[in-house]
């Protein structure tokens, strides 16, 4: 994932209540009009509660999606 990537991937989930299944964030990301491309991979993350995105970009992106992701 690039910058660009990273950038969409934050404003989609800007709003998003945590904890949150994968569906659940990936339908807000669709209500705030991101690609499909980060509504695919919000749906594709596991199938277990998230509680922030932090965690959304550390399974993204790996375990130095905490420096990448952050503001």
């Amino acid at each position: 994932m690039d910058r660009t990537q990273l950038g969409a991937l934050r404003h989609a989930l800007h709003g998003a209540m945590y904890p949150a299944r994968p569906s659940q964030l990936a339908a807000h990301a669709r209500a705030r009009h991101a690609s499909e491309a980060v509504v695919r991979a919000l749906a594709a993350l596991p199938d277990r509660p998230i509680v922030g995105p932090d965690q959304v970009c550390m399974t993204l992106i790996g375990r130095f999606a905490q420096n990448e992701c952050g503001p």
